[in-house]
């Protein structure tokens, strides 16, 4: 059985076919209203006009992209933790904004089974999605004011532990 997010207007939005890097998708989500932490990943899905579909899939794929009948879909496992499925969908979000004139599809491992992988478009998407998520300043303004535990931090962006020991890792911390 499959849970369908349909986009909330049928409108696509006019500037999603500009965005191709996370700076430019940065300033239109603040333009909309949309950069808040914990970002809601699913509107951010909407605002760039992809129908983000909750599927069950085999354990080890956590999701995938594809261009279907004139539209992209991102499809994300639904038997993930939330957290897993916001991160998976953020991965398909860079796909899209990076990568997709250069495929039709992407169908994403779990990030565990994929870390040491050689695929640079895979490398990039996680990346696009960790910082999209869990953006430097807001990580790094959250320690300052004493968020100093991983859990604590996860908790606060809507990420899994294991993606914000990464990400604090990344940004020159340690990790106790």
């Amino acid at each position: 059985m499959a849970v369908i997010r349909k986009p909330i207007s049928a409108q696509p939005t006019p500037h999603r076919d500009v965005v191709t890097d996370l700076d430019a998708l940065r300033r239109r989500l603040a333009t909309a209203g949309l950069s808040n932490i914990p970002m809601n990943i699913n509107a951010v899905a909407e605002f760039m006009g992809l129908e983000v579909v909750e599927e069950i899939m085999d354990d080890d794929l956590s999701g995938y992209l594809e261009y279907r009948q004139g539209a992209w879909v991102a499809g994300v496992n639904a038997l993930h933790h939330k957290n897993r499925r916001r991160f998976t969908i953020a991965h398909e979000i860079a796909h899209y904004v990076l990568h997709r004139d250069r495929a039709a599809s992407f169908h994403d491992r779990t990030f565990a089974r994929r870390a040491t992988s050689t695929d640079v478009m895979e490398r990039e998407a996680d990346q696009f999605a960790a910082n999209l998520l869990m953006p430097e300043a807001s990580v790094r303004q959250a320690i300052k004011a004493g968020a100093t535990s991983v859990a604590a931090l996860a908790e606060a962006f809507g990420v899994s532990a294991l993606a914000m020991k990464y990400r604090v890792q990344s940004l020159g911390y340690q990790v106790a």
